[in-house]
């Protein structure tokens, strides 16, 4: 009677065990994504109007100390299959110091990639969104009928970026 009470004991503790587990489960945060599940090539937006294209993963991991010190918001990073991010905690992975000795040079840099709202139609609204920070444009209007065909992100990228003609 005492092994039966025993054994049903140990059956009713491994399922409430295993039940918990699996709820515990449902509370872990997903994984951040990682730079390796990106779709190069990639386009970067800032704020202040800049946008960066970059071809591969070692193009992303360098920037222009200018990106980090001329903008107060967090960019967003897109990718080719229409994957969007924020790129928290974008900073130089030197200090301060280095930083103000190098005032306008590239500096090897580090984020924290947070998915956003993603899908063709909301890069687009993205890049729409850039295109109308660029006020010294006056072929806006044009130029957001092109992005509005574009159908891939180099050629939204091509749509909004000003040209050294």
């Amino acid at each position: 009677m005492i092994l039966e009470c025993r054994q049903k004991f140990s059956r009713t503790l491994a399922i409430f065990g295993a039940f918990a587990l699996a709820l515990n489960g449902c509370n872990q945060p997903s994984p951040a994504p990682r730079m390796q599940n990106l779709q190069f090539p990639i386009v970067v937006l800032f704020e202040n109007s800049s946008v960066l294209r970059c071809s591969g993963p070692d193009e992303l991991k360098k920037m222009h100390t200018n990106y980090l010190t001329l903008n107060n918001q967090v960019p967003r990073l897109i990718d080719s299959g229409f994957n969007i991010f924020s790129m928290e905690k974008l900073r130089s992975v030197h200090g301060g110091l280095w930083l103000m000795a190098n005032p306008s040079g590239m500096t090897d840099v580090t984020f924290e990639l947070k998915p956003q709202k993603s899908g063709r139609a909301e890069a687009q609204r993205l890049f729409a969104e850039q295109l109308r920070k660029q006020t010294w444009r006056d072929d806006q209007a044009s130029l957001l009928e092109a992005l509005n065909r574009s159908q891939s992100l180099l050629q939204m990228e091509e749509a909004i970026s000003p040209h050294d003609d």
